[in-house]
């Protein structure tokens, strides 16, 4: 279930990602998480934007460690996902059991 997220969000065509739909109102702290890649010195790292109702907070990940939290914030903070990366964009539901849907779509010509 989660490894399919590891598999997805790979640092060669991940691209940016959103993380939004509160599952548990009452334990809501931040309304939604941007994502994106960043690239340092020799390794790619992910930046977290948390969306917070007046304020806004940037926090950096090593990639391994962004990809925990990722997990994380889907089995029990947020309840979708939209990860685009540079060959699919994908969309992310997680229902109440923990278990992930993932729908696959090509990416658009520009």
């Amino acid at each position: 279930m989660l490894s399919s997220i590891k598999t997805i969000i790979l640092p060669a065509t991940f691209q940016r990602a959103i993380l939004s739909g509160i599952a548990k109102k009452s334990l809501a702290t931040y309304h939604k998480v941007t994502i994106k890649a960043q690239s340092k010195a020799q390794a790619t790292e992910m930046q977290m934007t948390y969306h917070y109702d007046k304020t806004v907070v940037h926090q950096n990940y090593s990639w391994s460690d962004g990809i925990t939290v990722i997990e994380k914030l889907l089995c029990g903070y947020f309840k979708q996902a939209v990860i685009n990366c540079s060959d699919y964009d994908y969309h992310v539901l997680a229902t109440k059991k923990g278990r992930l849907s993932i729908v696959r779509k090509p990416k658009r010509p520009s």
